[in-house]
């Protein structure tokens, strides 16, 4: 009789701890959520999309004359290579429509782009950046009005950049963006515009 007990009790404590092994296993695997959140790294390639609003500022500027009065919205798509977790240089196209008086223009511009990030978060949490970008663009109607369908452009201004998973990113800014055809200020069809705009979007990194 007591050997048949004390076999009862090597069998319940045999499954009890097979039943608790498992468990164990499970409380010290690693969860997906708990992978740190980075910013961009030396190296990492950045896929760009963002959708803007411009509204026309500074008709008479220090140094570029704006006098076009066209709002315009698009969308800009740009590639960039970090050359160093803080720099980053590439390229990028822009559609835009231009609001113009009576029927709109559409436009599209090529541009190269710089990025530096100013102040980078201890955590990683967020980044505070400062971009510029020189470019050329292309409307089916003269922009502003009275001037060419062709422009020269170039843009720079702060921006803010928060990571949403592993690779994505959320950023956001404003951007102070000339267009103008380089002709002279003493020539007739040399109208050209300084706008303020405002931008959100996201960038996925490789």
């Amino acid at each position: 009789m007591r050997a048949r007990c004390l076999c009862i009790c090597i069998l319940a404590s045999t499954l009890a701890g097979c039943v608790a092994a498992p468990a164990l296993v499970r409380a010290e695997a690693p969860r997906a959520n708990d992978v740190a959140l980075q910013l961009p790294k030396q190296g990492e390639l950045v896929l760009d999309a963002r959708a803007f609003y411009g509204i026309p500022i500074l008709q008479k500027s220090f140094f570029w004359d704006g006098n076009g009065e066209v709002d315009a919205a698009g969308l800009k798509l740009r590639e960039m290579w970090h050359a160093t977790d803080a720099f980053a240089i590439g390229s990028g196209v822009t559609a835009t429509n231009w609001f113009l008086d009576g029927e709109d223009a559409q436009s599209v511009e090529f541009e190269a782009v710089g990025r530096l990030i100013v102040h980078r978060a201890d955590n990683d949490a967020y980044a505070w950046f400062f971009e510029a970008a020189a470019g050329y663009q292309y409307a089916t109607d003269p922009v502003p009005e009275g001037g060419t369908v062709w422009n020269w452009t170039f843009s720079f201004g702060p921006g803010v950049l928060v990571p949403v998973s592993p690779n994505l990113d959320f950023q956001s800014g404003l951007t102070y963006h000339h267009v103008s055809n380089a002709l002279g200020r003493e020539n007739d069809r040399n109208p050209s515009q300084n706008e303020a705009q405002l931008w959100v979007g996201f960038a996925l990194r490789f």
